[in-house]
C-alpha cells in the first residue's frame, strides 16, 4: 500500500502547483484507520526451583495488533510549491496477546505447569502519542492536489503495561480537493515508525518469575480523511481577455445624380453644359441654280 502511494506522488511530480490558497498559513483535523504491525514479546523466566537454570525465551508472546483510530491536529504554513506543518497525533488499537506454543512446551518440561492466556496479566491495548514536523510538496493534477513528503518526531508508545518513548519517522501521501476558497478536504496515506523501544512487565506464578520485555518498533499504516481551512488568500483569478471590437460598418455610398449627357456624378455637383448647337448650313451663293 504504500509503494502505491508514493509512486502515485512521484507520478505527479511534473505538474503544477495549485491549491485553494497561494500562500499563507492553514490549520486542519485529520483522521481514519490504523492498520499497527504485530509485536514479539520475549520473556526471561526466574524459577523458584534452584535446580532448573533460568532462561530467556525470545519471541515467548505474539501481541496481535487489531485494527484502530489514527487522529491528528495540525498547523502549518503553505509556500505555494513547499508545505511545512506541525502535527500532533494519537493512535491506538487493541491488542490480543497469545502465548508462543514453543515457549509454553519449554515451560512444560521444566516445571511440568501447562501455562495459559489468563496467568499473565498483558495491557489489552497499544497507544501512541506522537509530535512531528512535515515537509510536504504539493503539485497539481487537473484541479486535484496530490501532496508527498516526511516527517520527524517524538513519539511515546504505551504497550504491555509500560510506556517508552523514542524518535519516530513518517512518510506520507496524499490527494486535496478545494472546496471553496479556504476550505480543502482531501485522502491522506501515512506509514510510521519509532526507533527502538524497550517494554517491560512482570508476572509472578506459583513456580516462578516470569519478566516479560520487548525490544522493538512501532510501526502503522493509517487511511485518514482530511479538513483543512486556509488562512490566506486564493490566488487571483486571470483577467478575462477582452473580446475584439467589431470592425465598424462601411460609410454608405454618396448620393449621386445622372446628368443629361448620362453622366453619374455626386448630387452635390453640376452637371455639365450642353454642348452648343451646330452653327447653321451657310446660305447658297448667287448664280447657283436651284
Amino acid at each position: 500500500m504504500r509503494k502505491l502511494y508514493l509512486t502515485a506522488v512521484a507520478a505527479a511530480a511534473i505538474a503544477v502547483p495549485a491549491f485553494a490558497q497561494s500562500s499563507g498559513p492553514y490549520v486542519g483535523v485529520e483522521g481514519g484507520v490504523l492498520f499497527p504491525k504485530d509485536t514479539h514479546v520475549d520473556a526471561t523466566v526466574n524459577y523458584t526451583d534452584p535446580a532448573i537454570p533460568d532462561a530467556t525465551y525470545p519471541n515467548a508472546f505474539d501481541v496481535k495488533a487489531k485494527t484502530g483510530f489514527d487522529v491528528d491536529a495540525i498547523a502549518g504554513y503553505d509556500f505555494g510549491l513547499f508545505r511545512l506543518e506541525g502535527e500532533l497525533g494519537y493512535k491506538r488499537s487493541k491488542t490480543d496477546p497469545r502465548i508462543n506454543p514453543n515457549f509454553v512446551t519449554a515451560y512444560q518440561t521444566a516445571t511440568g505447569v501447562t501455562l495459559t492466556d489468563s496467568d499473565f496479566d498483558l495491557n489489552d491495548h497499544v497507544s501512541v502519542l506522537s509530535g512531528m514536523v512535515n515537509g510536504l510538496v504539493d503539485f497539481d493534477a487537473g484541479g486535484i492536489g496530490i501532496y508527498g513528503g516526511a516527517g520527524f518526531g517524538r513519539a511515546n508508545v504505551k504497550m504491555l503495561g509500560d510506556s517508552d518513548s523514542a524518535w519516530a519517522y513518517q512518510a506520507i501521501a496524499g490527494v486535496r480537493v478545494p472546496v471553496s476558497s479556504n476550505v480543502d478536504v482531501g485522502l491522506k496515506y501515512r506509514y510510521f515508525r519509532t526507533g527502538k523501544l524497550n517494554f517491560a512487565n512482570d508476572a509472578t506464578l506459583a513456580d516462578s518469575g516470569v519478566a516479560l520485555t520487548s525490544n522493538g518498533h512501532f510501526s502503522s499504516h493509517s487511511v485518514l480523511a482530511s479538513l483543512i481551512y486556509n488562512f490566506g488568500s486564493p490566488p487571483p483569478a486571470p483577467a478575462p481577455i477582452p473580446a475584439a471590437a467589431p470592425a465598424p460598418p462601411p460609410p454608405p455610398p454618396p448620393a449621386t445624380q445622372t446628368c443629361p449627357d448620362g453622366s453619374v456624378i455626386l448630387a452635390t455637383s453640376i452637371c455639365p453644359a450642353p454642348p452648343p448647337p451646330p452653327p447653321p448650313p451657310p446660305p447658297p451663293s448667287p448664280g447657283e441654280r436651284g
